[in-house]
């Protein structure tokens, strides 16, 4: 019974748009930045709890005033047969989607694909109109072009799930959902102006890529099919009640990941009919996504911004994989309107 009602709760999850990544003075990693974090004595001993002796059964129902010792790193490593994964243990305050950053006291995260690992150092924990409860982690490059300008090169990994899963999982006496959390990643590139006192001044992203999402497993429920994420997430429920801004999280994330791009074209373009957008359809979502200097939408394979273009995809007709240069004269036979030169990546 306990696992139905979780599984109910994450058949709820929707899927947000990631949206551009903000930039402030906490977030660049030049010398003009900051990076210190307002760590308190209390959370200080909350991360020497974390390192703690393991307890006889880490699976155990934590004691909610002494988390720390159940947030193990062991419980965080991949399966055996996952040949790509993410994990992440962070310990932070929830702060609202569209208010200011708070950073998490804590980050440890990693993804290791085909295509490379990246360490995850940076992250925060998103409360979105009271529904879902994002867990972002990222790690950046900040390379200076000169005295007022420079680029952001991030990698960025979100792990989402239902807000509902904190209350029912404390309800129920649980620390452990049995299934993992929607997670994605992607890799950008962001044009920053600062002004004469190093203060970001504007913002532009340049380019911006998914790498991979959450391998999933169909599960079948009353009938009904479901793709659920292939992992698992731990939550040390400490002092929460139900998941709201300002309430602190100490959780653990694990994931198997895929890179296949066409699975991860499906996901993004399946409609809530199960249809799927293919490409010169209005609401097709490519994997990769570039613009110039203005902000206005081009082609990768046409693209000159940080991060290089991209190989024209296989889905795009060839008439339209036009040389660097050449107008895109072709798309309307796509549906794409010319003038606002929506031709996807």
């Amino acid at each position: 019974m306990k696992r139905k009602i979780l599984l109910i709760i994450l058949m709820t999850i929707f899927l947000i748009g990631c949206g551009d990544v903000s930039i402030d003075n906490n977030e660049a990693g030049d010398d003009n930045f900051s990076n210190d974090v307002d760590v308190t004595d209390s959370d200080i001993e909350e991360l020497q709890e974390v390192d703690s002796e393991e307890p006889d059964n880490v699976s155990e129902q934590p004691d909610y005033d002494d988390c720390g010792p159940h947030l193990l790193s062991d419980w965080m490593e991949p399966e055996d047969d996952w040949k790509s994964w993410s994990y992440l243990k962070m310990i932070g305050v929830i702060s609202d989607y569209y208010g200011e950053y708070e950073p998490a006291v804590y980050v440890n995260g990693k993804i290791n694909l085909d295509s490379g690992s990246t360490d995850l150092t940076e992250g925060s924990y998103l409360n979105y109109q009271s529904q879902v409860l994002i867990a972002q982690a990222s790690t950046y490059e900040y390379r200076t072009i000169d005295s007022l300008k420079g680029v952001i090169d991030s990698w960025e990994a979100m792990w989402q799930f239902s807000q509902q899963l904190v209350p029912v999982m404390k309800e129920e006496g649980l620390c452990e959902a049995g299934f993992g959390g929607m997670m994605f990643f992607r890799h950008m590139h962001t044009d920053i102006e600062l002004d004469s006192v190093g203060n970001v001044s504007s913002q532009q992203i340049r380019k911006s890529c998914y790498i991979a999402i959450s391998e999933t497993d169909e599960l079948e429920e009353e009938g009904e099919i479901y793709d659920v994420p292939v992992g698992d997430i731990f939550i040390c429920i400490y002092n929460n009640i139900d998941g709201s801004v300002g309430e602190k999280l100490y959780m653990m994330f694990k994931n198997e990941m895929t890179e296949d791009k066409g699975r991860i074209l499906e996901y993004f373009n399946t409609r809530s009919d199960d249809t799927v957008a293919v490409y010169g359809d209005e609401d097709f979502t490519p994997l990769c996504q570039c613009y110039d200097e203005e902000g206005n939408e081009v082609n990768c394979w046409q693209y000159d911004g940080p991060g290089g273009p991209e190989e024209c995809p296989d889905y795009v007709p060839q008439e339209h994989c036009n040389p660097a240069g050449n107008d895109n004269d072709e798309v309307s036979d796509n549906n794409v309107d010319e003038e606002n030169d929506e031709d996807v990546q």
